[in-house]
This record gives structure tokens, C-alpha cells and sequence, in this order.
């Protein structure tokens, strides 16, 4: 079932020939990186090792995070994409340049944005000292989605909206929790 066949904004359109720039060896080497599934997933594993020792709320904020991120990624890969089926850039417009493929799948929201927004967001709660850096890597990763051709501006904005929906959402049923053990 397609909700929006196709979403044509003229400012997306503007902002993904702005960042899908390639040609660069040492920022295409960057914006691998930051889309990097294997490294991301290192640096999770740091964020959750250093929620357990620093974070007030231990064990719990790194298996909040680590459920943030899987339901995220559940959420936009099984639940958004196939409603709003929209095609990738590099598939759908010609001025699109991949710099390594096209990828697989459907372009929004943009998966990689929802995971890291539901890190950051959890990040924020279990560790706030650590918050500006979540939010720059967030930041990084979206950006290297549209580099990379990808992803739309507009998949990016809708993954971080819903991976902060959704890390939200977990620390407010935390939060439920203490509320119901005090009362």
C-alpha cells in the first residue's frame, strides 16, 4: 500500500543537489564512514558501554538505548518505508550521483537518521554531558545519507522525528516507572 507515491518538494530537491556533491577522496571517505553500519554500531556499543558506567541509570539507560535504536530501525524499515514506498534518489532523479551504489530498499524515512536521533535522544537522558556529541554524529550521519545519494533532506528530517519520537517515547515509560514505584 503507497501512501505518497512521490513527495516533490523544490527545496528537497535544492538541498539534495547542494549536499550530493561527491568527488572529494577525503570527504567521500567521511561520509562512508559516518553511513558505515559497522562503525555505527561500534560506536553504539561505546554509548552503551559508557551509559553503564557514567549514566545515574546504569543498565538501564544502555538497554534503553540499545531497544531505542532496534525499534527504530524496526519502525522505519518495517512500518514507514513499505506505507510510503518512496524510491531512492540515486534511483529516481538523474542529477543524483551515488557514491557507492544505489542501496537497497525504500528512501523514507531514512533508517540510519532514525537510529542515531533514538541514540541521541536516550544519550540525552542517561548521560546529558554527552548529548552535544550525539547530536553531532546524528547530524553527520544524515548529512552523509543525502551526500551519498540515498536519501532525500526530507527522509532525514522524517528519521530524526521519528527516532526521537521513539527514544521519547522509552523515556517517558521510564519515567512512567519511577512515577508508579513512588507512588
Amino acid at each position: 500500500m503507497m501512501i505518497a507515491p512521490k513527495i516533490n518538494l523544490a527545496l528537497d530537491d535544492e538541498l539534495l543537489s547542494f549536499f550530493n556533491q561527491p568527488g572529494t577522496p577525503w570527504l567521500d571517505a567521511i561520509m562512508r564512514a559516518a553511513s558505515s553500519r559497522v562503525l555505527l554500531l561500534v560506536v553504539a556499543l561505546a554509548a552503551a558501554i559508557y551509559l553503564v558506567r557514567r549514566s545515574p541509570h546504569g543498565w538501564l539507560a544502555a538497554a534503553m538505548l540499545v531497544l531505542a535504536i532496534g525499534l527504530a530501525d524496526l519502525g522505519a524499515v518495517r512500518l514507514v518505508k513499505p506505507l510510503v514506498a518512496r524510491d531512492r534518489p540515486c534511483r529516481a532523479e538523474r542529477h543524483v550521483t551515488p557514491v557507492d551504489g544505489c542501496g537497497s530498499g525504500e528512501s523514507f524515512p531514512s533508517a540510519h537518521a532514525s537510529n542515531t536521533a533514538a541514540a541521541a535522544t536516550i544519550l540525552a537522558w542517561g548521560a546529558p554531558i554527552a548529548a552535544p556529541v550525539a547530536v553531532l554524529i546524528t547530524i553527520l550521519v544524515g548529512i552523509s545519507r543525502i551526500y551519498l545519494g540515498q536519501h532525500y533532506p526530507t527522509d532525514v528530517l522524517a528519521g530524526w522525528l521519528f527516532g526521537v519520537l521513539v527514544g521519547s517515547a522509552l523515556v517517558f515509560l521510564s519515567r512512567l516507572r519511577y512515577a508508579v514505584r513512588a507512588g
